[in-house]
């Protein structure tokens, strides 16, 4: 994994940040939905992280913050970066177990939202070539071109690292005991393959093989609220 290149700044900033960010067309069209669908935003446990592309020779900041339901039987994750740009995912849970998600994403200013199994996402195989023909396969959003360039390695570095943190914060062990927490972290790669899911959803022009747009990279590696 690109780990060297994808630095866990945490939550000290999360609050702030999410505050300066979330006020995008895109963030507040892909918030709306899922306060519509019950959710609400903790910008406390927000997650910042910073990624440097390799192709690009530049760093950008990248956010997800979970949003959170009263019956945790799903869950969301708003991943929003530095300009603004914003994607979502909602996931459906059964006990610990991830079922199901929703990608929310912004394109020509309006909010497009698909439903996918992960029962259907498994069947790809995990491997990054494979989560790309399943993506490929449902149909690509055109989003606004990338700030920068990343790549797979990282998206899975960051989905994993977020999804982590945010299950080890104070409020995940509120609502959830140590066994379910545990049953949770072994979700990380479904939540990691979601994240890949995304980027190569979310793939435009100015991005090619494996890299992606950045900002939605991981907004569902922290899908959980808790």
């Amino acid at each position: 994994m690109s780990v060297e290149t994808v630095h866990h700044v945490g939550t000290a900033f999360g609050g702030s940040f999410y505050a300066a960010a979330a006020n995008s067309t895109e963030a507040q069209l892909i918030s709306a939905e899922m306060v519509r669908l019950g959710l609400a935003a903790q910008p406390d446990r927000t997650h910042v992280f910073s990624l440097f592309s390799q192709q690009s020779q530049k760093s950008l900041a990248v956010s997800v913050t979970p949003f959170s339901s009263k019956d945790l039987g799903h869950e969301g994750g708003l991943s929003v970066s530095q300009g603004g740009h914003a994607q979502g995912v909602v996931v459906q849970l059964k006990g610990s177990e991830v079922t199901g998600f929703t990608h929310l994403a912004v394109t020509g200013g309006k909010l497009v939202s698909s439903q996918h199994s992960v029962s259907d996402l498994k069947a790809a195989g995990g491997s990054d070539s494979g989560i790309k023909a399943f993506a490929e396969k449902i149909g690509k959003i055109k989003t606004a071109h990338p700030l920068i360039e990343v790549d797979a390695s990282q998206v899975r570095s960051l989905a994993s690292i977020g999804f982590n943190g945010l299950l080890g914060d104070p409020f995940s062990h509120q609502v959830h005991s140590d066994k379910e927490i545990a049953q949770l972290r072994g979700q990380t790669n479904i939540v990691a393959e979601i994240a890949l899911f995304v980027l190569f959803r979310t793939q435009g022009s100015a991005c090619c093989s494996c890299s992606c747009s950045c900002w939605g990279s991981s907004s569902c590696s922290s899908s959980y609220g808790g």
